[in-house]
C-alpha cells in the first residue's frame, strides 16, 4: 500500500478509537483496528501525538462532516427534520469533545497545536452544520417566527447543552423538540 494511502487507512481506523478512549488510545489499538503491525505506526507518524493530531484535524474535515449530515434520516416533516438536526448536532458535538480532551491530554506538541487548528476547523464545521439546518428546514420557512438562522442556533445551543454531562436524562430528544416547535408553555394558559 503506498504510503498516503497506508497514512489514511491509520487515521480512518483511529478515528472510532480516539472517540471511544481518548487519552487512553494507544499505538497497540490502532496497529490492531487498522490491521498493521505497530512499528508500522511509526513508519507513517513520528509519535503518537502526531497521529492523534492528524486524526483530529481528518475527524474535523468538511468532507466527513458532509458525509455524516447526508447520510442523516431527516424524514419531511418540521418536527422530523428538527429531531434529525438535534441528533446530527448533538452526536457531532459528543465526538468533537472527545477528540479536543484527547489533544489536550497529548504529551507532546503536535496533538496540543492541533486542537487550537482544530477550533479554527470547528469554527468552519459550525457554520456548515448551521447551514445545513437552515437548508433542511427551508420547506417549513414560513411556519417558524425566527429566522432560519437564529433557529439553527437554537438547535445548536440546544444540542450543546444536552451533549453535556449536566443535563438530567430525563429531558428527551422528544421534550427538546417540541419546546424547540413549540415553547414550554401550554397554549391555555395566558402570561
Amino acid at each position: 500500500m503506498p504510503p498516503e494511502q497506508r497514512r489514511a487507512a491509520i487515521v480512518e481506523a483511529t478515528i472510532p478509537l480516539l472517540e471511544e478512549h481518548g487519552q487512553a488510545l494507544t499505538t497497540r489499538m490502532v496497529a490492531e483496528a487498522a490491521g498493521v503491525a505497530e512499528g508500522t505506526i511509526f513508519r507513517v507518524f513520528d509519535s503518537l501525538d502526531d497521529l492523534i493530531a492528524a486524526t483530529i484535524l481528518e475527524a474535523l474535515s468538511s468532507e466527513r462532516l458532509s458525509r455524516r449530515l447526508a447520510a442523516t434520516d431527516t424524514g419531511d416533516t418540521v418536527e422530523s427534520r428538527t429531531r434529525a438536526a438535534l441528533h446530527a448536532i448533538e452526536d457531532y458535538l459528543r465526538s468533537v469533545r472527545v477528540l479536543f480532551l484527547a489533544a489536550h491530554g497529548a504529551t507532546a506538541g503536535a496533538a496540543h497545536n492541533a486542537a487550537h487548528c482544530a477550533r479554527n476547523e470547528m469554527e468552519a464545521r459550525t457554520a456548515e452544520l448551521d447551514q445545513w439546518v437552515v437548508d433542511l428546514l427551508e420547506p417549513h420557512r414560513d411556519r417558524f417566527t425566527l429566522s432560519l438562522d437564529a433557529y439553527a442556533s437554537l438547535l445548536r445551543t440546544l444540542a450543546f447543552g444536552h451533549s453535556s454531562h449536566f443535563v438530567s436524562p430525563s429531558l428527551s430528544h422528544d421534550d427538546i423538540v417540541q419546546v424547540a416547535l413549540h415553547g414550554a408553555l401550554r397554549k391555555d394558559t395566558q402570561c
